[in-house]
């Protein structure tokens, strides 16, 4: 028998499925515009960034398609260019609405579909948007989202959508994001929802909307991940994210995963001062069946304690133009004129206290942390003797990510002399791919035999290993251990074989 044990390799991994991401919201940037020498590449942080638009940017008349946006692939595309993923999202409702450019095409109200005008009164000066032009006086404009013509052109979108990004293995996911203002489920602000319950606002149409929405996006995308931003229906004190379950637990049903956006401050008791309590809530409900992604660059307890909820995926959040959530974190300048750390007035003083080298951390840390991690402790291999053609392995895996493996995988194994691959071999996990065995902190044992051709010439040959994410256009998925080589497999050792002449 040969005993392989991999020495530990605890640095950054970056692996489909998992991690963090670089946030492209306002005046997005392409790959060449950021300085070659930023820090976070020159600490290779991640491997993937997330860019949304609205979607009069995509489609500013009906049937005519901007694809080649500056907002939108004429920034991302520069990015996968350099070997970056993407997540994608296009909102029907973004921050100041269609008449500001910033939400559903007005094309789409022009033909019929119904709408409710907030007067821009209600958000000057808000926590919320206090970056309102103050020469503008056009409403804040929204769609009804459950209008049937709004669907219909919602629908047709999606569809187009999906034919131009579903088959492209750059894109990480997708996220359903025509129900809520920003796609975060909310109709719209805080401010006076009775207007809202006037043109018709019921949680049952709501809740159908969302459904026909969620189901639209995965016709689209049978191949990609989806997100769904989790939020309140309305700020109606009698309506919660609980409401919306019927939604939700469809979205988790079509293998959906759940983001929220506010992760930094509760606004309710019962689940800690960082998250609200029917938010945590629902996030329990499904933390064992579909990942858990959290947008906010905030203090790192907090961080810490989404880490702890299972999180498999996070990106800065707030407002900043561009590349600044990343670019301004070595700036020596004063937290809140770097405009990127969320709920800063009720954390003042433990932000103040964050020196640069901490300020960095916290993206080191959650680009180490953010998902799962997958390592082979120990290989056992015995038979190839005496003329055997079986090869039997016993794997001990450990997952020390801080979520599940949600993904498909098969593990590869090779035999090589002098750098030719004598033979090559896959197959899945004795044990299966389940989330639930392949959970955070599990220790994994799994034995798969091997047929090896009895043409191999006897002598001493590589062991090579890799696994393979046949559902990510087979990409070799990287381990917590060292060995690694350029085409993903690693090096474990030799291996004596003898075919009994």
């Amino acid at each position: 028998m040969h005993i392989f044990s991999p020495e530990q390799y605890n640095g950054i991994l970056h692996n489909r499925g998992c991690g963090i991401s670089y946030l492209q919201r306002n005046h997005k940037i392409p790959f060449s515009a950021v300085p070659s020498d930023s820090w976070f590449f020159r600490e290779n942080l991640c491997d993937k960034i997330a860019i949304d638009v609205p979607w009069c940017l995509i489609e500013p008349c009906e049937g005519e398609f901007n694809w080649d946006h500056p907002e939108w692939e004429g920034c991302f595309n520069s990015w996968i260019d350099n070997g970056y993923k993407v997540h994608l999202k296009v909102r029907g409702m973004d921050t100041l609405g269609t008449l500001y450019d910033q939400g559903t095409p007005q094309w789409v109200f022009d033909a019929g579909a119904k709408y409710i005008d907030e007067p821009i009164e209600f958000y000057r000066n808000t926590w919320l948007l206090n970056n309102i032009p103050s020469d503008r006086e056009q409403p804040i404009r929204y769609p009804l989202y459950w209008d049937e013509i709004y669907l219909e052109k919602t629908d047709a979108l999606i569809a187009e959508l999906g034919k131009r990004y579903n088959g492209n293995p750059a894109v990480e996911s997708v996220s359903i994001s025509h129900v809520g203002r920003w796609g975060e489920m909310h109709v719209a602000d805080h401010y006076k929802p009775e207007i809202w319950v006037e043109q018709g606002f019921t949680i049952e149409k709501y809740n159908q909307a969302l459904i026909r929405t969620i189901d639209s996006y995965r016709r689209a995308f049978p191949d990609k991940q989806l997100s769904l931003s989790l939020g309140r229906p309305i700020y109606i004190d009698s309506i919660t994210v609980k409401d919306a379950w019927p939604a939700i637990d469809h979205a988790v049903a079509n293998n959906v995963m759940l983001k929220f956006d506010g992760l930094g401050h509760s606004y309710e008791f019962g689940s800690g001062p960082y998250i609200c309590k029917n938010i945590h809530d629902t996030l329990m409900r499904h933390r064992d069946k579909t990942k858990i992604m959290f947008e906010n660059l905030i203090l790192p307890e907090a961080l810490d304690f989404g880490l702890r909820q299972g999180l498999s995926y996070w990106h800065a959040g707030g407002e900043p133009p561009a590349m600044t959530a990343i670019t301004n974190v070595e700036r020596d300048i004063p937290l809140p004129e770097k405009r990127i750390y969320s709920f800063y007035k009720f954390f003042k003083n433990q932000y103040d206290r964050m020196t640069r080298e901490d300020e960095k951390n916290i993206w080191r840390n959650m680009a180490l942390k953010s998902g799962y991690r997958l390592i082979p402790s120990q290989i056992r291999v015995s038979g190839l003797s005496d003329g055997s053609q079986e090869m039997l392995t016993e794997f001990t895996w450990w997952n020390l990510g801080c979520a599940p493996c949600f993904e498909q995988f098969e593990i590869v194994l090779r035999l090589v002399r002098d750098d030719k691959i004598l033979w090559e071999a896959q197959q899945s996990p004795g044990v299966g791919c389940s989330n639930q065995v392949w959970k955070p902190l599990a220790n994994i044992n799994d034995q798969l035999t091997w047929q090896v051709p009895q043409s191999l010439v006897s002598g001493t040959c590589e062991l090579q290993l890799g696994v393979r994410m046949p559902f990510f256009n087979n990409a070799m998925m990287q381990l917590g251990i060292y060995g690694r080589r350029n085409d993903g497999f690693y090096s474990l050792g030799e291996i004596d074989i003898s075919n009994g002449a």
